[in-house]
């Protein structure tokens, strides 16, 4: 997929569309006389196909709303002529110009020097999918990898939340971690709510190292997705997204939205 019609656009304009997606106010599928109300309408129609082709791989808004932030961003350094987002995919590449989910995910682990943020649903074949991560941490005792990861009580479990909670532990630390130190796990609470018309998801995937590289993406942390699903990501050379990002999961660590799961 091309995002030519993007990187044409005022910075502004993309700012706007950003903003307006994050707040709900525009929605999937957006119409070229949607998007004319809010940016250039010479650049509508090429702006109104692009989204609604990452609206149709699946995309979330809010995902596509980052899209558009890391374009604006891009827009800031003058002369810099290299894209500041890469198509990640899983299974065939019918373009062939796009790189693959878990090659990608793999580098980032490697690359990162200070810290990674990794948020996702599902974790199977955990310790092919953590390796390189699982091998900084073992490495380097200053090196932080934070997980925020899905939780929750399967239909028809009346168990305490501590018996749900330590049975997640003990199967992750046995089968899906592959090194010594253990990362700082986190989960949303409201995921184990007895009542399934109240219990949540954490349902966002993305990785971001030092607040300065975001890998978001539809591919889970299971071999899977990774490898042999149709998956679709897009990785974001922008520390401005990035901070924004590693930000929004931080402060819901801070403020209390997320816990901590305690792994031995």
């Amino acid at each position: 997929m091309k995002f030519d019609a993007l990187a044409a656009a005022e910075r502004k304009d993309l700012l706007r569309l950003s903003e307006l997606l994050e707040a709900g106010l525009l929605t999937p599928p957006m119409s070229v006389l949607s998007l004319r109300d809010h940016m250039a309408a010479a650049h509508a129609a090429s702006v109104a196909e692009c989204l609604a082709k990452l609206s149709a791989e699946g995309l979330p808004t809010a995902h596509i709303a980052l899209v558009l932030r890391a374009f604006a961003a891009g827009t800031e350094s003058v002369g810099d002529s290299s894209s500041p987002i890469e198509m990640v995919v899983s299974g065939p590449d019918a373009t062939g110009g796009a790189r693959d989910t878990g090659v990608v995910m793999r580098q980032l682990f490697a690359r990162a020097r200070e810290r990674v943020l990794a948020v996702g649903f599902a974790v199977r074949q955990g310790k092919a999918v953590f390796k390189t991560l699982a091998d900084r941490l073992d490495n380097d005792d200053s090196f932080v990898a934070t997980l925020c990861i899905d939780v929750r009580r399967q239909h028809g479990d009346t168990s305490i939340d501590r018996d749900i909670l330590r049975r997640f532990a003990n199967e992750f630390a046995r089968n899906e971690w592959p090194g010594n130190r253990m990362p700082r796990l986190y989960y949303d609470p409201r995921s184990l709510d007895p009542a399934e018309r109240r219990a949540s998801s954490m349902h966002a995937k993305c990785v971001v190292i030092d607040g300065r590289e975001a890998l978001v993406t539809s591919a889970n942390f299971t071999e899977a997705a990774q490898e042999r699903n149709i998956e679709l990501g897009l990785l974001v050379n922008s520390q401005s997204v990035a901070d924004k990002i590693e930000e929004h999961f931080m402060s819901l660590i801070v403020n209390g939205n997320l816990a901590r799961l305690p792994l031995a």
